[in-house]
């Protein structure tokens, strides 16, 4: 169902728009389809996950099922919570409240619960250390309040899971989707090459390019707006954002007015814009462009029309609606076909 979808890449972020809306079976699946396929996977996750039913809302969730040879890190409280057999081959150092992670080797087929660590940092680590320990691909499982796990620093890729528990309006559930699948999507920068390798030397958050090719550096996002308005006649031509990019900064931008047109906002990369889809449709109203330093590749948006507060969506009506509002070359996949 997704293995064609991921094979290029080596590292997978599963990201949920909401619990229940069908990570878990897209991780089943891509755990399946790698053995299938005679690879040894191995996973983690941001958060925990495997559970039979969710912790916070208290409804059912599917197990995670795995494969005698996959790799799979968790911390220590969850270990007696699977029925596997299991050799531990190495332990990590790094804490979480259900205790320290341990990378297990699954010797039997069966279910096992996960969670590793919150830091980006420890991912990346993470993931190092499992590829060394033989695994062919690393799945990350996580959730949209967690975009770190989309940063490329940490995936090389992600699939993004959509499903009628995010809202009873179908409509509303579509077009946040296809907001944080353009959000997953934005285009490569052309400028700022320079700039990228010398933003060291500058401490703020802000760095305008000039016609000229020179840099202006700025504090605060009002400080930014305000040399665009008076000088874009001059030739402010881009504006590097680095770090989060909230709406509070895209509503201080909107003071540059007209001269917002033409602008190229570029943040480092699409994990880092934390806006909503009103504030970012109303900037590209505006006339400018969002770029990122560097892309994220999503691999697939799938959706899940049940619900598991009982308000399902039509399966046909919810994949077309998806399929619809989203770019054409990105894959939708209905997970339960």
């Amino acid at each position: 169902m997704l293995y064609e979808f991921i094979k290029p890449y080596s590292s997978i972020a599963t990201i949920g728009m909401c619990k229940n809306a069908g990570k878990t079976t897209v991780l089943n699946s891509l755990i399946e389809e790698c053995f299938e396929n005679g690879e040894t996977p191995a996973l983690t996750s941001i958060g925990r996950d495997g559970e039979r039913s969710d912790v916070v809302t208290s409804t059912k969730k599917p197990e995670i099922f795995v494969y005698g040879g996959t790799l799979v890190a968790t911390a220590e409280a969850l270990l007696s919570l699977g029925d596997i057999s299991r050799e531990i081959v190495d332990t990590t150092g790094m804490p979480t409240p259900m205790g320290e992670v341990v990378i297990l080797r699954a010797c039997s087929d069966g279910l096992v619960q996960i969670a590793g660590p919150s830091m980006t940092a420890q991912l990346k680590v993470l993931r190092e250390r499992l590829f060394e320990l033989g695994a062919k691909r690393v799945f990350l499982d996580g959730a949209l309040s967690r975009k770190s796990l989309a940063m490329p620093a940490v995936s090389e890729a992600c699939i993004l899971s959509s499903g009628a528990s995010y809202a009873r309006d179908m409509k509303k559930t579509v077009e946040d989707t296809a907001h944080s699948a353009a959000l997953m999507s934005l285009e490569k920068t052309g400028r700022f090459d320079a700039a990228a390798l010398e933003k060291g030397a500058y401490a703020e958050k802000f760095l305008a390019l000039d016609a000229e090719g020179e840099l202006l550096a700025f504090a605060q996002a009002r400080d930014a707006a305000e040399r665009i308005r008076a000088a874009n006649a001059a030739g402010i031509r881009a504006l590097l954002v680095r770090g989060g990019v909230t709406d509070s900064v895209f509503e201080a931008l909107f003071a540059a007015g007209k001269q917002l047109a033409g602008l190229e906002i570029v943040i480092e990369d699409g994990s880092r814009l934390l806006v909503r889809t009103a504030g970012y449709q109303k900037m590209l109203r505006a006339g400018a462009r969002v770029t990122v330093l560097d892309e994220t590749r999503l691999a697939a948006v799938t959706v899940n029309p049940f619900s598991a507060y009982g308000e399902h969506y039509d399966k046909n009506a919810f994949f077309d609606a998806v399929r619809s509002a989203i770019p054409a070359e990105i894959p939708v996949v209905n997970v339960r076909d």
